[in-house]
């Protein structure tokens, strides 16, 4: 139960990608209380995020760091005190409600796990340069507004290297409309893995998030992560220089 990534290898050390949303996967002996087409929605994971790790990785050279469950068991990119979540984009969880003291420990464990292992990793490959890779849904069911943005760059205090992720992007003919900058979502208030392994350790990061429509199939995966291996290997570069 305390495996709670999975690492795919790399030779290189001085990139890192991070998806703590990789996976929807349920571990044995934990019921969330939901119909389990909701598993395939995007409360329980970042639609096509650890797909798009995998590639970035694999075009880099870099090793991508995911996460091992749902963000409905224990949300690794939440302070503990709220990383089990009773109620997501307006469905009820009822397996999150009222839990014992025993099942709190059983889904914390699982987030300590996960940023301890990380914290460990980092300490020994010291890469200079830290990826979180999100997705996020084009419309919420509580807010059905559609968002325009095909892709955003969050960060929260250090914007070092999201101010070069920024300009690159703007730059490359290959992304079409506008690109959020900490929109749809902000840094400066969901950022907590890299607030913790980044912004703490002095660490150059980039927080990515594209719409998960444009991630539905290997198409659009091997799309985005072209492009993005590029801007990650410019803000690497500039970074260096």
């Amino acid at each position: 139960m305390t495996v709670a990534h999975r690492l795919v290898p790399g030779e290189r050390a001085d990139l890192l990608f991070v998806c703590d949303h990789a996976s929807n996967a349920v571990p044995a002996g934990i019921d969330l209380g939901i119909p389990p087409a909701l598993l395939a929605d995007h409360i329980a994971w970042d639609i096509g995020a650890g797909a798009l790790a995998e590639a970035l990785a694999a075009t880099t050279g870099a090793c991508a760091w995911l996460g091992a469950w749902s963000r409905l068991v224990v949300d690794c990119n939440r302070p503990l005190e709220v990383a089990i979540p009773e109620v997501s984009d307006g469905h009820r969880i009822p397996g999150n409600q009222c839990l014992s003291p025993a099942e709190r420990r059983q889904r914390h464990a699982l987030h300590t796990a996960f940023h301890a292992a990380l914290a460990k990793w980092i300490l020994r490959t010291r890469p200079a340069l830290l990826v979180s890779v999100h997705s996020f849904t084009p419309r919420l069911a509580t807010d059905p507004a559609p968002r325009p943005w095909p892709l955003a760059v969050l960060w929260n205090r250090d914007a070092r290297a999201a101010d070069l992720a920024l300009a690159a992007l703007r730059a490359d003919p290959a992304v079409e409309g506008p690109i959020g900058a900490n929109e749809p979502y902000s840094g400066k208030v969901l950022n907590y893995t890299m607030d913790r392994h980044a912004e703490a350790n002095g660490l150059a990061y980039i927080g990515l998030e594209v719409r998960q429509d444009l991630l539905a199939d290997d198409a659009g995966i091997a799309r985005w992560a072209g492009i993005l291996s590029q801007t990650v290997e410019t803000v690497a570069r500039r970074l260096r220089q």
